[in-house]
């Protein structure tokens, strides 16, 4: 998980009101990654932490020397055991919003090449779209079939995320519906073969 998309969680979680947020930390040579779970009073100062803490590639340079830590996995909810179990079927079914964030910064990227910001402003609303589109997709909570449809339309997503870019709300809002209809389809059809 990159920096980006944890910042993302953390606007969403306050965004919404959420009562915690989780993460699910994997540090290099230890086989079970830990999970700390973060109430609402402390959302800013572990927000403030992690963006000090890690650089993009998530690793904490630690006083003994360079120590290795991942983010596997963030998740906000109304109680600690939510959060377990969003962050227990996340890594179940990862890597589906590191392709979400890796489009989204595509997109992002390419505008951004192709219409280079005039000004500062122009330059921080693109990044704020940026977190804010992330923030639309990484909060959402995926099945291991769900996450499969993702990885399999990667390059629909992608479409979506230009449409929201180039600023077609309509667009956008049809495209989003299309592509819940396909998950679905996509979900039902997965469980009748299996049955």
């Amino acid at each position: 998980m990159k920096k980006g998309q944890l910042k993302a969680l953390f606007i969403e979680a306050k965004g919404t009101g959420q009562k915690y947020i989780g993460v699910m930390i994997q540090t290099e040579g230890s086989s079970e990654p830990e999970v700390i779970i973060n109430p609402k009073e402390n959302f800013n100062a572990k927000f403030d932490y992690y963006m000090a803490a890690y650089d993009d590639d998530l690793i904490l340079i630690a006083a003994k020397g360079k120590k290795d830590i991942r983010i596997t996995g963030a998740a906000a909810g109304a109680s600690f055991e939510d959060i377990q179990s969003q962050l227990i079927d996340e890594k179940a079914s990862s890597g589906w919003k590191e392709q979400i964030a890796d489009a989204v910064d595509r997109v992002v990227d390419k505008m951004l090449k192709e219409t280079p910001p005039e000004t500062e402003e122009e330059r921080q609303n693109c990044e704020t779209m940026r977190e804010t589109i992330k923030g639309m997709f990484l909060t959402q909570r995926r099945s291991k079939t769900e996450a499969a449809f993702i990885t399999e339309n990667i390059d629909r997503y992608e479409e979506l995320f230009e449409i929201c870019m180039n600023g077609d709300d309509a667009q956008f809002k049809k495209g989003i519906t299309e592509l819940q209809k396909a998950q679905n389809e996509y979900v039902l059809q997965k469980e009748r073969e299996n049955g």
